[in-house]
């Protein structure tokens, strides 16, 4: 009992603490430590929401609750008290906290993955007709549209599509950037990150983290992928190029989930800054990431000390 209401308690902190915190943490000069960050933290969400169900179900004492007493030991003393009360409900309350969530999930998966499936075969469908491969098998494909515009698509031979404005409004630096970007979107499978938190937000939208992973993400993958492209490329180049898109209407973004309203403008800036200035940012980044994986277990201990304090005194 003392082990599940530990985990229960960090998981309470992921959920609905981690999101708050995450978003004040500036990771523009270290966007795949924000990816990192926030898959990390949804992880392990996952992982301590199967722990405690785990702990529930366990016959018996379960592996490390004597050591999790050993913190809380005055919660220790009513806790057969409180086993023999609910003993009927722990394995029933178990399964279904099993079942559900995991059904849940996948049902929310299959639709998502239905529905990207024919979009995709419908996409590609509709390229057959319209565009037209790049005969230098770069992986390109063509679209005869005045709109300056380039996306990737994911999955088994991933490809690009540029239309013609693009490379009519486009120098031949800033058409290698923007290239260098949706390359670095297929190689790092940003879609299929973003696809995992669009089918956690949709199965649990009432979870804080959950919900707010697929927006944040969003900006970050683009960041991550404009650094990528400046690093093979040069920061300047892929800069005059989104401001190029962006001034006749359309916009770079792999996700279906709409960028934050300022993500243009957080990209350029984070394009335009200095070396140094971007150093520094990656350590900032760092350190506040450190410090929010250390600040979660100290947290769920101090909730299970306060929470075996108020238990204790109810009982005299």
């Amino acid at each position: 009992m003392i082990l599940l209401i530990a985990l229960l308690a960090v998981g309470a902190i992921l959920a609905l603490g981690t999101p708050t915190v995450l978003r004040r943490i500036d990771f523009g000069g270290a966007p795949v430590v924000g990816i990192v960050a926030w898959m990390g933290a949804v992880s392990a969400t996952i992982a301590v929401g199967a722990l405690a169900l785990t702990a529930l179900a366990w016959p018996g004492d379960p592996p490390g609750n004597s050591s999790v007493g050993a913190v809380a030991q005055s919660l220790a003393e009513i806790e057969p008290t409180v086993v023999t009360w609910t003993a009927d409900l722990i394995l029933p309350a178990a399964m279904a906290g099993s079942i559900l969530p995991v059904g849940l999930v996948a049902r929310v998966a299959v639709i998502h993955a239905r529905k990207w499936s024919a979009h995709r075969q419908r996409h590609t469908e509709l390229l057959a007709l319209l565009g037209r491969v790049d005969p230098a098998g770069t992986g390109l494909v063509w679209l005869d549209h005045p709109v300056p515009l380039a996306y990737s698509v994911s999955g088994h031979g991933g490809y690009i599509v540029v239309t013609d404005g693009l490379a009519r409004c486009l120098t031949e630096t800033q058409w290698r950037a923007v290239l260098a970007h949706e390359h670095a979107h297929l190689r790092a499978h940003h879609h299929h990150i973003l696809g995992v938190c669009q089918v956690l937000a949709g199965a649990f939208p009432r979870i804080p983290l959950f919900a707010a992973a697929p927006s944040a993400l969003t900006t970050l993958v683009e960041l991550a992928a404009d650094r990528a492209a400046a690093i093979r490329t040069d920061p300047h180049s892929l800069g005059s190029a989104l401001r190029t898109v962006a001034g006749h209407g359309a916009r770079m973004s792999i996700a279906a989930v709409e960028p934050a309203p300022d993500s243009l403008a957080v990209r350029l800036a984070c394009l335009g800054a200095a070396p140094e200035s971007r150093s520094a940012a990656r350590r900032r980044a760092a350190g506040a990431l450190v410090g929010t994986v250390l600040l979660v277990p100290i947290t769920a201990a101090l909730a299970v000390g306060l929470g075996s304090v108020a238990a204790s005194l109810a009982l005299i």
